[in-house]
Protein backbone atom coordinates (compact mmCIF):
# COMPACT_ATOMS: atom_id res chain seq x y z
CA UNK A 1 0.00 0.00 0.00
CA UNK A 2 2.93 2.36 0.57
CA UNK A 3 3.37 2.52 -3.22
CA UNK A 4 -0.16 3.93 -3.53
CA UNK A 5 0.50 6.90 -1.24
CA UNK A 6 2.02 10.32 -1.87
CA UNK A 7 4.15 11.85 0.87
CA UNK A 8 3.08 15.38 1.88
CA UNK A 9 4.86 17.55 4.42
CA UNK A 10 2.61 19.49 6.76
CA UNK A 11 3.67 22.32 9.03
CA UNK A 12 1.51 22.93 12.12
CA UNK A 13 1.80 25.09 15.23
CA UNK A 14 2.62 23.04 18.36
CA UNK A 15 -0.90 23.40 19.84
CA UNK A 16 -2.39 21.80 16.70
CA UNK A 17 0.19 19.00 16.74
CA UNK A 18 -0.54 18.34 20.41
CA UNK A 19 -4.27 18.28 19.74
CA UNK A 20 -3.77 15.93 16.77
CA UNK A 21 -1.72 13.58 18.93
CA UNK A 22 -4.47 13.58 21.61
CA UNK A 23 -7.06 12.62 19.01
CA UNK A 24 -4.80 9.93 17.53
CA UNK A 25 -4.53 8.37 21.00
CA UNK A 26 -8.18 8.79 22.02
CA UNK A 27 -9.63 7.48 18.76
CA UNK A 28 -7.03 4.72 18.36
CA UNK A 29 -5.69 5.84 15.00
CA UNK A 30 -2.65 3.92 13.89
CA UNK A 31 -0.81 7.15 13.00
CA UNK A 32 -1.10 10.88 12.52
CA UNK A 33 -1.29 10.24 8.80
CA UNK A 34 -4.39 8.08 9.17
CA UNK A 35 -6.08 10.75 11.30
CA UNK A 36 -5.24 13.46 8.75
CA UNK A 37 -6.52 11.25 5.89
CA UNK A 38 -9.78 10.76 7.81
CA UNK A 39 -10.09 14.52 8.42
CA UNK A 40 -9.38 15.25 4.75
CA UNK A 41 -12.10 12.83 3.62
CA UNK A 42 -14.56 14.82 5.76
CA UNK A 43 -13.12 18.10 4.40
CA UNK A 44 -13.56 16.88 0.80
CA UNK A 45 -17.14 15.76 1.50
CA UNK A 46 -17.97 19.15 3.03
CA UNK A 47 -16.37 20.96 0.10
CA UNK A 48 -18.29 18.90 -2.47
CA UNK A 49 -21.55 19.38 -0.54
CA UNK A 50 -21.14 23.14 -0.17
CA UNK A 51 -20.08 23.49 -3.81
CA UNK A 52 -23.44 21.94 -4.73
CA UNK A 53 -21.93 19.30 -6.93
CA UNK A 54 -24.31 17.06 -8.81
CA UNK A 55 -22.81 13.82 -7.50
CA UNK A 56 -24.52 11.45 -5.09
CA UNK A 57 -24.18 12.07 -1.37
CA UNK A 58 -24.87 9.73 1.55
CA UNK A 59 -25.96 10.86 4.98
CA UNK A 60 -28.79 11.40 7.41
CA UNK A 61 -31.46 13.93 8.14
CA UNK A 62 -32.38 14.01 11.84
CA UNK A 63 -35.79 15.48 12.63
CA UNK A 64 -36.93 16.29 16.18
CA UNK A 65 -40.63 17.00 16.46
CA UNK A 66 -43.43 17.34 18.95
CA UNK A 67 -45.63 14.30 19.37
CA UNK A 68 -48.98 16.02 19.49
CA UNK A 69 -51.50 13.20 19.71
CA UNK A 70 -54.26 15.11 17.89
CA UNK A 71 -51.95 16.41 15.12
CA UNK A 72 -51.51 15.14 11.57
CA UNK A 73 -47.73 15.70 11.78
CA UNK A 74 -46.89 11.96 11.72
CA UNK A 75 -48.95 11.59 8.54
CA UNK A 76 -47.31 14.64 6.97
CA UNK A 77 -43.83 13.31 7.81
CA UNK A 78 -44.63 9.92 6.36
CA UNK A 79 -46.13 11.46 3.21
CA UNK A 80 -43.01 13.57 2.61
CA UNK A 81 -40.79 10.53 3.19
CA UNK A 82 -42.77 8.54 0.62
CA UNK A 83 -42.69 11.45 -1.85
CA UNK A 84 -38.87 11.29 -1.59
CA UNK A 85 -38.57 7.49 -1.59
CA UNK A 86 -35.99 7.78 -4.37
CA UNK A 87 -33.52 9.32 -1.90
CA UNK A 88 -34.82 8.17 1.52
CA UNK A 89 -33.52 4.64 1.98
CA UNK A 90 -34.46 4.07 5.63
CA UNK A 91 -36.24 5.75 8.54
CA UNK A 92 -35.89 5.18 12.28
CA UNK A 93 -38.47 6.64 14.67
CA UNK A 94 -37.53 7.05 18.34
CA UNK A 95 -39.73 8.25 21.21
CA UNK A 96 -37.56 10.65 23.22
CA UNK A 97 -40.35 11.40 25.69
CA UNK A 98 -44.14 11.31 25.86
CA UNK A 99 -44.30 14.54 23.86
CA UNK A 100 -41.19 14.48 21.66
CA UNK A 101 -39.95 12.17 18.91
CA UNK A 102 -36.89 11.92 16.71
CA UNK A 103 -36.71 10.46 13.23
CA UNK A 104 -33.50 9.64 11.43
CA UNK A 105 -33.79 9.45 7.67
CA UNK A 106 -30.93 7.77 5.81
CA UNK A 107 -30.55 9.54 2.49
CA UNK A 108 -28.72 8.98 -0.78
CA UNK A 109 -29.12 11.74 -3.34
CA UNK A 110 -27.73 14.94 -4.81
CA UNK A 111 -27.06 17.95 -2.61
CA UNK A 112 -30.07 19.70 -4.15
CA UNK A 113 -32.40 16.75 -3.52
CA UNK A 114 -31.29 16.34 0.09
CA UNK A 115 -31.52 20.09 0.77
CA UNK A 116 -35.01 20.24 -0.75
CA UNK A 117 -36.17 17.37 1.47
CA UNK A 118 -34.65 18.95 4.60
CA UNK A 119 -36.29 22.30 3.83
CA UNK A 120 -39.67 20.63 3.29
CA UNK A 121 -39.34 18.96 6.71
CA UNK A 122 -38.27 22.23 8.39
CA UNK A 123 -41.43 23.94 7.10
CA UNK A 124 -43.79 21.60 8.97
CA UNK A 125 -45.46 22.93 12.11
CA UNK A 126 -44.36 20.95 15.16
CA UNK A 127 -40.88 20.23 13.78
CA UNK A 128 -38.38 21.64 16.27
CA UNK A 129 -35.06 20.83 14.61
CA UNK A 130 -33.72 19.40 11.37
CA UNK A 131 -30.06 18.49 11.06
CA UNK A 132 -28.42 17.26 7.85
CA UNK A 133 -25.25 15.21 8.21
CA UNK A 134 -23.43 14.19 5.05
CA UNK A 135 -20.92 11.40 5.55
CA UNK A 136 -19.72 10.87 2.02
CA UNK A 137 -20.34 11.28 -1.62
CA UNK A 138 -19.46 9.24 -4.63
CA UNK A 139 -16.14 7.53 -4.21
CA UNK A 140 -13.48 9.25 -6.37
CA UNK A 141 -12.69 6.94 -9.24
CA UNK A 142 -16.03 5.17 -8.86
CA UNK A 143 -18.22 7.46 -10.93
CA UNK A 144 -20.21 4.55 -12.27
CA UNK A 145 -22.94 2.35 -10.90
CA UNK A 146 -22.19 -1.26 -10.14
CA UNK A 147 -23.93 -4.03 -8.32
CA UNK A 148 -22.04 -4.36 -5.08
CA UNK A 149 -21.77 -2.47 -1.81
CA UNK A 150 -18.60 -0.89 -0.47
CA UNK A 151 -17.63 -1.24 3.18
CA UNK A 152 -17.50 1.94 5.26
CA UNK A 153 -14.25 2.47 7.15
CA UNK A 154 -12.98 4.89 9.78
CA UNK A 155 -16.34 5.44 11.47
CA UNK A 156 -15.47 7.29 14.65
CA UNK A 157 -18.93 8.34 15.76
CA UNK A 158 -19.52 9.22 19.39
CA UNK A 159 -22.82 10.00 21.06
CA UNK A 160 -23.67 11.68 24.32
CA UNK A 161 -27.39 11.71 23.47
CA UNK A 162 -30.25 9.89 25.15
CA UNK A 163 -29.99 6.15 25.65
CA UNK A 164 -32.36 4.80 23.02
CA UNK A 165 -32.36 1.26 24.41
CA UNK A 166 -35.16 2.08 26.87
CA UNK A 167 -37.39 3.71 24.26
CA UNK A 168 -39.81 2.25 21.77
CA UNK A 169 -37.82 2.10 18.55
CA UNK A 170 -38.74 0.96 15.12
CA UNK A 171 -37.17 1.41 11.75
CA UNK A 172 -38.30 0.60 8.29
CA UNK A 173 -37.13 0.79 4.75
CA UNK A 174 -39.29 3.40 3.04
CA UNK A 175 -38.98 1.56 -0.27
CA UNK A 176 -40.88 -1.42 1.21
CA UNK A 177 -44.16 0.52 1.56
Amino acid sequence: MADDLDRVSLTLPPEMTNRLDEIVREWDYSSRSEAVRDALRDFFTTYDWEAGDRGRHHGTIVVVHEHEHDSDLPGQLQSIQHDHADIVTSVQHIHLSHDRCMETLVVDGTAGEIDALANQLRALGGVRQVKVVVVGGADPGHGHEHGHEHAVHDDHSHSDGPDTHDHDEHSHDVRDH
